[in-house]
């Protein structure tokens, strides 16, 4: 239940902040609406993977899910110390 409160939580405010973002010409709260939405997808990601986990009795959907985190996580810390945006 948390993790769908996360979910909707992080999702949500995203499309918001990207809008007040782009009104106020403020583009901090423009790529902070960006990093919600990759926080609610990463979220959704584990979620699924617990879901069909536990209907299914698929054991390596969680830790695939934790894999398809690991990898974006080092693909951002690649391109950070390229300096892309």
């Amino acid at each position: 239940m948390w993790l769908s409160l996360t979910v909707v939580a992080t999702v949500l405010p995203a499309n918001g902040k990207g809008r007040t973002g782009q009104a106020l010409g403020n583009p901090i709260l423009q790529k902070e609406s960006k990093v919600k939405v990759v926080d609610g997808i990463l979220a959704a990601s584990v979620l699924v993977g617990i879901e069909i986990n536990a209907a299914v009795g698929w054991w390596w959907t969680d830790p695939l899910a934790g894999l398809v985190i690991v990898l974006y996580g080092l693909g951002e810390g690649y391109r950070a110390l390229q300096g892309e945006p």
